[in-house]
């Protein structure tokens, strides 16, 4: 099972998109839970996750999450602002397994 938290300012966006990542993987036969937070829970969350996907409106926190996620060893990315804007599960789920099994 591929654990996934997405993180936005507050987690009122990212938690539709997390939902819909779900949907996505669910009805693709996808082993993949997707999780989401505010980005002041970061550490409250980041145990036994894989990846962790930031707002695109949240790049000003590059450094600070660099920061806090290199001391747990999990990698991170921002979702692109097309897949974030429309709220694309199956998009923003494809982006982020790409990034896992590279």
């Amino acid at each position: 099972m591929k654990e996934i938290l997405l993180v936005c300012g507050g987690g009122a966006s990212s938690g539709f998109l997390a939902q819909k990542m779900n949907e996505a993987a669910k009805a693709n036969g996808i082993a993949a839970h997707v999780e989401a937070i505010g980005e002041s829970e970061i550490e409250d969350y980041i145990d036994d996750k894989e990846l962790v996907m930031v707002g695109p409106h949240l790049k000003y926190l590059e450094d600070d999450l660099k920061e806090i996620l290199d001391e747990y060893e999990v990698p991170f990315t921002f979702i692109p602002q097309e897949y974030y804007g429309a709220l694309d599960g199956a998009s923003t789920l494809q982006y982020g397994l790409d990034i896992l099994n590279k």
